[in-house]
């Protein structure tokens, strides 16, 4: 919601929910977010880099049928694999150690207001 609806330039009202529920969702599809952009840039550079030193290995050693590309090429979808695995249990498991701080937070808060 704008506060002029007709200029976009106009700074926007920030709607805010106290359900915590679709807090708990924002925050899954941001979680979600990251990992499909690191694990997508990590495999086009793992992918990338295994193709470029196949390439070069096959020119200083004269092969002519890129052997050695393709060769890499193969054994750089499993270390992909490996690495897409790893970084997403790395930002799934930061995701839940900031969700159970919120919830403690929450808890904290909710014996100050009691006491």
């Amino acid at each position: 919601m704008c506060y002029n609806a007709r200029c976009p330039f106009i700074a926007q009202k920030q709607i805010v929910s106290h359900d915590p529920n679709l807090r708990n969702t924002a925050r899954l599809v941001n979680t979600v977010g990251q990992a499909g952009c690191a694990t997508g840039i990590v495999a086009i550079l793992i992918i990338a880099l295994s193709f470029g030193l196949g390439w070069v290995l096959d020119d200083l050693l004269g092969n002519e049928r890129r052997f050695l590309t393709i060769g890499f090429l193969l054994l750089s979808f499993p270390v992909t694999l490996f690495a897409m695995v790893r970084i997403s249990l790395f930002i799934v498991g930061r995701a839940n150690q900031e969700a159970e701080r919120t919830e403690q937070e929450k808890y904290e808060k909710k014996d100050d207001t009691i006491t």
